[in-house]
């Protein structure tokens, strides 16, 4: 039953993120996308499954851009995950920890085609 769940929010996750990412590729005026049913599907299925430690170690990776002045929550960066061409910028670092675990849970590849 866990094994079935993790897929379903992997399945899930994937279709959110790939929406996301279009629209951070191609924002619409200065309106921020953020996704309150991938966060959901990270938290449920870490929750759900214990994830190993390398999942932290993969093809996903955490990352940060800077910022000329402080942002969000006083950070002078913009915390991201990344893999190849592939960029999705988050609110916080512990949340672009979990998005990484998660991704390189599920097998995740990049979006970069598309």
């Amino acid at each position: 039953m866990e094994e079935l769940a993790a897929q379903t929010y992997c399945q899930r996750a994937a279709l959110e993120l790939a929406a996301l990412i279009q629209h951070q590729r191609k924002p619409t005026g200065h309106s921020r996308r953020d996704s309150a049913l991938l966060r959901s599907c990270v938290t449920r299925a870490l929750e759900a499954v214990t994830i190993p430690d390398q999942a932290r170690e993969g093809p996903w990776q955490v990352g940060s851009r800077p910022l000329r002045r402080r942002g969000r929550g006083g950070l002078k960066y913009i915390p991201t995950v990344h893999r190849g061409g592939t960029v999705v910028m988050v609110n916080t670092p512990n949340e672009a920890e979990e998005l990484v675990a998660f991704l390189n849970f599920c097998g995740m590849k990049d979006f970069t085609s598309g």
